[in-house]
């Protein structure tokens, strides 16, 4: 994996994910269920994870080939029974310079991992430790949160939650989110000049 031709982090830093979805049709964004636990804003590439339920051994040999700059994304079938993500990895995560997480399934030890300042979203959180023996995958197309995520993928996350834009995106999705402000600004003065919202949409 690595940044997207086009990519560049400092471009990407105040862009809202409400905006990127709605700049790219309305997808992309993981439904509600996928939450931040910790953290702060986070922006970059994917590092994709397929593991099985409850099991964490898939997550610890993916992050051996994580890049610096990276979210790891992990598709843990939804899984809330076990925690499959905890201070151990975060700590591994931080030593390869991975920014943050999004697992589609349940963590543990949020207080710990708030205190390294790593943003973290999951599902849920769960005491119960992982299995480790699932041999699983890494580097290929995952689900997470009811969206397809390919490696390479920008992952933004923010307070509302997460966006995935599509590599193929990367490099017109950025104007297209300034029509998308540019228009929404136009709605809020129409609306503070006194013109109902059903107006300014044309749903009267």
């Amino acid at each position: 994996m690595s940044p997207a031709a086009g990519f560049d982090g400092e471009a990407w830093d105040t862009v809202a994910t409400a905006n990127l979805s709605d700049a790219i049709g309305r997808v992309g964004a993981m439904e509600g269920g996928i939450r931040r636990m910790c953290g702060q804003r986070m922006v970059g590439p994917a590092h994709t994870v397929l593991t099985g339920t409850g099991d964490s051994s898939s997550i610890h040999r993916a992050l051996v080939d994580a890049l610096p700059g990276s979210v790891v994304v992990v598709d843990a079938q939804g899984g809330t029974d076990r925690a499959v993500w905890g201070n151990v990895l975060t700590l591994a995560a931080r030593a390869q310079g991975v920014i943050g997480a999004v697992i589609d399934g349940a963590v543990r030890d949020i207080d710990e991992i708030a205190a390294l300042d790593f943003t973290l979203f999951a599902r849920a959180t769960c005491p119960a430790g992982p299995h480790k023996g699932f041999r699983g995958f890494h580097g290929v197309p995952v689900q997470c949160g009811r969206v397809v995520v390919n490696p390479g993928d920008i992952i933004v996350g923010d307070a509302d939650g997460v966006t995935v834009v599509p590599v193929a995106q990367v490099g017109t999705v950025l104007a297209e989110v300034e029509r998308v402000v540019t228009r929404e600004r136009e709605w809020i003065d129409r609306i503070r000049a006194g013109e109902s919202s059903a107006r300014v949409l044309g749903l009267e």
